[in-house]
């Protein structure tokens, strides 16, 4: 279980600069900010075997070919979303309310449920609003992939098989260190030391003078591209790989040629003390900008007939690059900074939908399931239920009924008003 105690200050760390691009360098050694509870999700020991012939293991190829049969929306949210009632678009209102109702006390911040480009209900707790701009922790692993494929695309970077040693001088003198290749780092299969009990060396990092020179003196203590080990060391050490061949931190680059194009301006995004944008966390949006992100990814880094992300770089991100069993009894794993599983609860049930998903500590994700064109996007403060969005996903996806509309629900309407009427009178409960 992640510390409560360097989640606080980890919190109280980010502020925001007024062009959007924040500096937060007291206590951002809260790696709480970033998602170890997403290791708690990969304990093998605690696997389940789940029922003969259950659909348990996640199909990169699959989501793939999910995704290319689903057609551009008929608008793009740009300039804001439009929404519809859920029975417009195959999805039942009872059910969503039904979700609302059982985990609207479970410190959940902020909810925002799309499909086929429309959003069909959102929600918020008395935290925060549509407009707040929220800690996305370690979602912002998430973005720093996608900054990586349009450099890729660009020819700044010329691959995931570029080495460490062609960016930092002087690191070729350990020639393990030194052939640390891009794609290791974003599988987290670098082989550097990384502690992550008690948050150790995300601590020590964020403590340090130069956040960088500290992760690339961690010794290598496993062959690269072999043992996936979780790490924030990994994901600021990308940041630096970018802003090293950029010439610029990577929070001005998103800001250009990601957010602006995208619609999104209200954002924040915090750098180290020597100004590198932190790769880790730090990021900040609002829910409904989180699932902008989710959309772009959904059509392929597409958005308004232009290339984002090459199509190429959100295909290879999506495959499973490291295998992991859940403990819920999926078999999923992790791409280049991306979770996958197939969608399931806390308990035994277990869905024919895979999922590729954004996730951050406290309950921050943007999921993406392309085979029902679906995508959700959470903020929460929960530290104690690994689970709880997953959960949420799980009660949402299966309110699915249709790829056609549903007839007219006044009483499933009338149940969700309500449902999110009371989750907005909520507050967090102490954990």
């Amino acid at each position: 279980m992640l510390d409560t105690e360097l989640e606080n200050k980890g919190r109280r760390s980010t502020r925001a600069s007024e062009n959007g691009v924040g500096r937060s360098l007291v206590g951002l050694r809260t790696a709480a900010i970033c998602l170890l509870s997403a290791i708690l999700l990969t304990t093998a020991a605690c696997s389940k075997t789940p029922a003969k012939g259950e659909p348990t293991a996640y199909s990169g190829q699959k989501v793939v070919q999910s995704m290319e049969s689903i057609l551009p929306p008929d608008y793009w949210p740009t300039a804001g979303w439009k929404t519809a009632l859920p029975e417009e678009h195959g999805v039942d209102s009872a059910s969503i309310a039904a979700m609302v109702e059982d985990f609207k006390d479970h410190n959940v911040h902020s909810f925002v449920l799309i499909r086929d480009g429309y959003v069909l209900s959102e929600g918020y707790s008395q935290a925060v609003d549509a407009d707040t701009r929220q800690p996305l922790y370690s979602v912002t692993k998430s973005v720093t992939s996608a900054i990586t494929g349009m450099l890729i695309g660009e020819h700044v970077l010329t691959g995931v098989d570029q080495k460490l040693k062609d960016f930092f001088p002087g690191i070729e003198r350990d020639a393990a260190k030194g052939n640390i290749t891009v794609e290791q780092v974003l599988s987290m299969t670098s082989g550097l030391e990384w502690d992550n009990r008690g948050e150790r060396s995300s601590n020590e990092m964020a403590d340090s003078p130069n956040w960088l020179q500290y992760v690339l003196e961690r010794p290598v203590t496993s062959q690269p591209g072999t043992v996936f080990n979780y790490s924030n060391g990994n994901a600021h050490l990308m940041s630096g790989v970018l802003q090293t061949a950029l010439g610029v931190p990577i929070s001005l680059y998103a800001k250009s040629k990601l957010f602006d194009p995208l619609g999104i301006t209200n954002m924040s995004w915090g750098v180290d003390p020597q100004g590198y944008s932190i790769g880790a966390w730090s990021l900040q949006l609002t829910t409904r900008d989180m699932a902008k992100f989710g959309l772009m990814y959904l059509q392929k880094g597409q958005w308004e007939g232009k290339e984002i992300v090459p199509r190429s770089w959100v295909e290879a991100s999506v495959q499973q690059r490291v295998a992991e069993n859940y403990a819920d009894g999926t078999r999923g794993g992790y791409g280049y900074f991306w979770w996958l599983k197939p969608v399931s609860n806390s308990g035994s049930a277990i869905l024919d939908h895979d999922a590729f998903y954004a996730a951050g500590s406290g309950g921050q994700r943007i999921f993406v399931v392309p085979d029902l064109n679906l995508i959700m996007a959470f903020t929460g403060n929960n530290q104690k239920e690994d689970y709880m969005p997953e959960g949420m996903l799980f009660k949402a996806t299966t309110a699915v009924k249709s790829n056609q509309p549903l007839a007219a629900n006044a009483a499933g309407e009338a149940r969700l008003t309500a449902a999110l009427q009371a989750f907005k009178a909520m507050v967090d409960k102490p954990e």
